[in-house]
Formats: structure tokens, C-alpha cells, sequence
């Protein structure tokens, strides 16, 4: 049997697009719900966030081990499996994420991803619209405007969810799962780890992300009354 020590499992990109975007999330809320004048932030933020999701799809593909797509889905077998333990969650581990965490980082992707693009659309009605409001008519524009919103009400139930599945590996499983967001370490067989957070590459990959949402916000064909 192998040994088992504190292995690198979350890599360092994964970690700063984890907590980066829970603080878009709650900045995004903060400009549209509770201050005043201060959509232009908001919309800055939703371009940001924006590329927290595109660099998050790309990373999902080209980065380390457990940041992979190919981790996260399993067989039906596998989740019943996981159900079943979980009359018995101190006496099982996941390296990575389990089955059903798992299905939570797609699922975060897209409906961020839905919020996100739909907010290109939007408008407040007021003096604030999306850089591309002018590309859809006013149909259009009304149903990514509810898109916009209803997505945010969706959010806000994941991140319960999540909140709940947190306290319930904290004190229920006795799963340290926020320290390893900070850390990127868990137990875990020494070779089961990952050898490098592939830093550079993710540096190389979000460098080319902000040069791309720029050039998306700059050549935005917005008539001149929506410049803000």
C-alpha cells in the first residue's frame, strides 16, 4: 500500500479562478443591488468575470490533472456508488473532486458563462447598456435582459448548495476541503499528486484572454449614445 502524505492536487490557476470569481460573483451583486452609480463597475466586472470563464473552459482541457473535464464525469455506476457511501463519508476519500462535486464546476461554467455573455445584451433602460446591445432587436434584447437576471437567482441557489455541501464535508465527512483551496494540498498516495501548477502556461493563456476581451469591448460596434 502506498503511503499517503500531503500531495499538490489543486493546482495554483484553479485556486485563483475559484476565489477570484467568488469575488466577482459578490462584486457583481454589490454594484447592481447595493450602491449607487455604480453600473460602470458592474459592467467592468462582468467583462472580467467573463474571462475568468473563457480562461476556466480552455484550463479544463490543457491543465493539470484534477483542473480537467475528463475528471469530473464518471460512470452512472460511480454516482450511485458515491450515494451509497454516504451513509458512511468518514471512511471515503476523493483525491480530486467526488462524483457529485464534480458535476458542479460544468454546471458553474455555464450558467456564469449565460450570465455573463447575456450582460453584452443587457440594459438597465436608464443610461447603461451592454457594448452589443445595438446587434439585437429590442425582442431579443428584452429576453437576454431576463436571461441576465433569472441566471443571477440560479447562482445564488448553487452557491447555497454549495455553501451546504461545505459545512457538510467540514463537520459531517471531516473533509478539510477549504483548507485545500487555499493550500492546493490534500491527502492523499504520494504519486497520486500532480508535479506543477503549470503557471506559465496559465499566464500565457490569460494574456491572451485580456487581449481578447479588450479587443471584444473596443470594437464593440455601439452607436455613441450607449458610450457611458
Amino acid at each position: 500500500m502506498q503511503k499517503e502524505n500531503k500531495i499538490l492536487v489543486w493546482d495554483l490557476p484553479v485556486r485563483l479562478f475559484h476565489w477570484l470569481l467568488v469575488g466577482a460573483i459578490v462584486a457583481q451583486w454589490v454594484t447592481a443591488e447595493l450602491l449607487d452609480d455604480a453600473m460602470d463597475w458592474h459592467f467592468y466586472i462582468g467583462y472580467f468575470t467573463l474571462g475568468l470563464i473563457l480562461f476556466r473552459l480552455i484550463w479544463g482541457f490543457v491543465g493539470p490533472r484534477y483542473s480537467r473535464f475528463s475528471q469530473f464525469l464518471v460512470s452512472p455506476k460511480a454516482y450511485w456508488q458515491y450515494l451509497k457511501s454516504l451513509r458512511n463519508p468518514q471512511k471515503h476519500h476523493y483525491v480530486g473532486h467526488n462524483p457529485l462535486g464534480g458535476l458542479l464546476v460544468p454546471l458553474v461554467i455555464i450558467v456564469i458563462g449565460i450570465q455573463t455573455v447575456s450582460g453584452l445584451f443587457a440594459t438597465d433602460d436608464v443610461l447603461h447598456s451592454g457594448p452589443y446591445i445595438s446587434m439585437v432587436s429590442a425582442e431579443v434584447q428584452a429576453l437576454l435582459n431576463e436571461i441576465h437576471h433569472t441566471t443571477f437567482d440560479i447562482i445564488t441557489v448553487i452557491i447555497v448548495v454549495h455553501l451546504v455541501a461545505i459545512l457538510w464535508h467540514k463537520f459531517i465527512a471531516k473533509h478539510h476541503i477549504i483548507k485545500a483551496m487555499f493550500t492546493g494540498k490534500k491527502q492523499g498516495e504520494y504519486n497520486s499528486g500532480i508535479s506543477s501548477s503549470n503557471v506559465l502556461l496559465a499566464v500565457l493563456i490569460a494574456a491572451c484572454i485580456g487581449a481578447a476581451i479588450y479587443a471584444l469591448i473596443a470594437l464593440a460596434p455601439v452607436p455613441e449614445a450607449f458610450y457611458f
